[in-house]
C-alpha cells in the first residue's frame, strides 16, 4: 500500500516565507506550525522596535513563551530558520533598509501579509494607514519579489457587512482605496470628519480599511499570485501547539474570563443569533491548505474561513451558559471580585443600567479602597478594557451572519488522510465544555499565573462567595419591598 504524502508540507520544503503581523496572536500560530510540521528554509519576520526592544529581542521574547513549547521539544534548532527584519508596515517601503529589501526580493517563495489591527475604536486614520496602506506597501514589495509564488492575504469575513450573503468572491471596496491613501499622504490636516464621510455606511474604521486592502489585493490578482482569506471571528487554539492559546482580554475569551472573575456583569448580546467562531489553529491550517489548493488548481482566488450554515447548531446563549457551568464546576478562579454571573441581554438601556450599578460603581468602589490601603487602583481599568472588547464582540453577536463557503467545502474533500491529521479544517467531535475549560485553564496559568494546586482553594472561594451573593440580593430585594411599602402606604 502506497504511503500517502504530506503534500501541504511538501509545499514549503526548502522555501522561505516573508510575514508580516509575525509577532501577533495568527503570526505567532502559523511561525510555529510551519517550523513543526514543514522543511520550510527560512522565515524572515517583519517586526517593529519597541520599548527599547530590537526586532531580534522581541522574536527571542516570543519564542519563550509556552505557545512554541511543544516545537522546541520536537525541533529544538527550528527556530534557528527564522529571521527578524526590522520594519513596519505603516512606513513607506515598510521601513526596510534597502539591503534587507534586496534579500527579500530576491528570496522569498511565500509572503503571508496578516498585520493588522483589529480594533473598532481606532480613527478611520489610524486604520486606513495599518490596515490599508499597510496593505499597499506590502503588495509594492510583492512586485518585485523574483521567485514569489504566492501572496496570502488575511482580509476578515466582516470586511463587508452589508451583503446579505458573503460569497467567496471578490466585492468592490466602499470607497477608491487610492483617493482615501492619497487624502492621507498627501492632507495631514485634514479631519476625521471627512474620513468619516468617506466610509458612507460602513459600520466601524475595521471593516472599512479591510475593504479598501481587499480592493487593493484584487487590483494586483492580475499581475500577482494573490489569494484572499476571509476567516470569522477567530478564537482561542483548539488543539495545537496547546489547547486554550489567546493573546489578550480584549477578545471574546475577555467575556468567559472577566465574567469568570465577578467582573463582567452584563453582556449585550443577542443570545439566539449563532456563533461563527472558528479556532485559531484550525484558521492557520485553513489558510496553508488554501495556499496549497490555489498552487495546485490555479482556479480560486478568495476563501471564507468560517462554520458552514449548517454547522451552526450552538447559538450564544448555548455558549455562555456552558461557560458559566465551566466556571462554576470545573475552573473557577482563584482571585474574584464577586460570584460569577450577571444578564445576558439585547436591550442597551438595560445593558448599560446593569453595566454602571453592578459592574462600575463597584469597581470604582473597591479601587478607592485601594489606594485608601496605598495600593495602585486596578478595577476601573480592567472594566475599560474589557468593556472595549465586549463592544467589538457585540459587532459579531447583534447581527445575523451569513457566509458561503462552498469552495471551502469541496477544497476539504480533496485532503487525504495524512494531511487531515496534520492539516486538521473540519470541527468534528468538538466538545465544546472541554474547550472552554481549556481556554479558562489556559488564563489561569498563563494570564494570571494560578497555580492549578490552588484550584480547590479556588473552588471552595466560589461556594462562599455564592452564599453572600445570595445574601446580598436577599437583603436587596427586601430593601426593595420595604421602599415600595413605605413608598406606596
Amino acid at each position: 500500500m502506497a504511503v500517502e504524502v504530506n503534500r501541504i508540507s511538501e509545499m514549503f520544503r526548502g522555501k522561505t516565507v516573508f510575514i508580516s503581523g509575525a509577532t501577533g496572536f495568527l503570526g505567532k500560530i502559523l511561525i510555529e506550525k510551519l517550523l513543526r510540521v514543514t522543511e520550510v528554509k527560512t522565515l524572515y519576520l517583519l517586526v517593529r522596535q519597541k520599548k527599547m526592544k530590537s526586532p531580534k529581542d522581541r522574536v527571542q521574547e516570543m519564542f519563550n513563551h509556552v505557545l512554541f513549547s511543544r516545537l522546541k521539544k520536537e525541533r529544538p534548532s527550528s527556530t534557528s530558520k527564522c529571521v527578524a527584519i526590522a520594519g513596519d508596515v505603516t512606513q513607506l517601503n515598510l521601513g526596510l533598509s534597502q539591503n534587507d529589501r534586496e534579500i527579500i526580493q530576491n528570496e522569498v517563495d511565500f509572503i503571508f501579509h496578516s498585520a493588522a489591527t483589529t480594533r473598532f475604536d481606532d480613527t478611520v486614520r489610524t486604520s486606513v494607514k495599518m490596515n490599508t496602506l499597510g496593505t499597499k506597501y506590502m503588495l509594492d514589495l510583492a512586485k518585485g519579489c523574483k521567485k514569489l509564488q504566492l501572496f496570502v492575504h488575511v482580509s476578515t469575513a466582516y470586511a463587508f457587512p452589508n451583503e446579505s450573503v458573503l460569497y467567496e468572491k471578490l466585492y468592490d471596496p466602499p470607497a477608491d482605496p487610492h483617493a482615501v491613501l492619497d487624502s492621507l499622504e498627501k492632507n495631514e490636516q485634514v479631519s476625521e470628519e471627512f474620513y468619516k464621510n468617506l466610509m458612507g455606511d460602513c459600520p466601524n474604521t475595521y471593516t472599512f480599511s479591510k475593504a479598501l486592502a481587499e480592493g487593493l489585493a484584487s487590483e494586483q490578482m492580475n499581475s500577482l499570485p494573490i489569494i484572499i482569506v476571509r476567516p470569522a471571528v477567530v478564537i482561542p487554539t483548539w488543539k495545537e501547539p496547546i489547547p486554550g492559546f489567546f493573546n489578550n482580554l480584549q477578545s471574546p475569551m475577555g467575556i468567559f474570563v472577566g465574567a469568570g472573575k465577578g467582573v463582567i456583569r452584563s453582556v449585550y448580546m443577542d443570545s439566539k443569533s449563532y456563533a461563527n467562531l472558528i479556532p485559531a489553529d484550525s484558521t492557520i491550517n485553513v489558510m496553508l491548505v488554501a495556499a496549497w489548493d490555489y498552487l495546485t488548481t490555479k482556479k480560486q482566488r478568495v476563501f471564507n474561513l468560517c462554520v458552514p450554515q449548517e454547522d451552526l447548531s450552538i447559538n450564544w446563549e448555548d455558549i455562555i451558559e456552558m461557560g458559566k457551568e465551566v466556571i462554576h464546576t470545573k475552573v473557577p478562579f482563584n482571585q474574584i471580585v464577586w460570584y460569577p454571573g450577571g444578564v445576558m441581554t439585547k436591550n442597551q438601556i438595560w445593558h448599560y443600567f446593569n453595566v454602571v450599578l453592578f459592574q462600575l460603581i463597584p469597581a470604582a468602589f473597591i479601587d478607592l479602597l485601594l489606594v485608601c490601603l496605598g495600593y495602585k487602583p486596578v478595577l476601573i481599568g480592567v472594566n475599560q478594557r474589557l468593556l472595549k472588547g465586549q463592544d467589538m464582540f457585540q459587532y459579531y453577536t447583534m447581527k445575523v451572519w451569513d457566509f458561503n463557503t462552498e469552495y471551502f467545502l469541496n477544497m476539504r474533500r480533496k485532503l487525504n488522510e495524512v494531511e487531515k491529521k496534520i492539516f486538521k479544517v473540519e470541527a468534528e467531535n468538538v466538545n465544546i465544555k472541554e474547550y472552554l475549560a481549556d481556554c479558562i485553564l489556559y488564563a489561569r496559568r498563563h494570564i494570571f499565573h494560578e497555580t492549578d494546586d490552588r484550584l480547590p482553594a479556588a473552588k471552595r472561594n466560589l461556594k462562599l462567595f455564592f452564599v453572600l451573593d445570595r445574601i446580598v440580593k436577599i437583603g436587596f430585594f427586601f430593601m426593595l419591598i420595604n421602599y415600595v411599602y413605605r413608598l406606596f402606604f
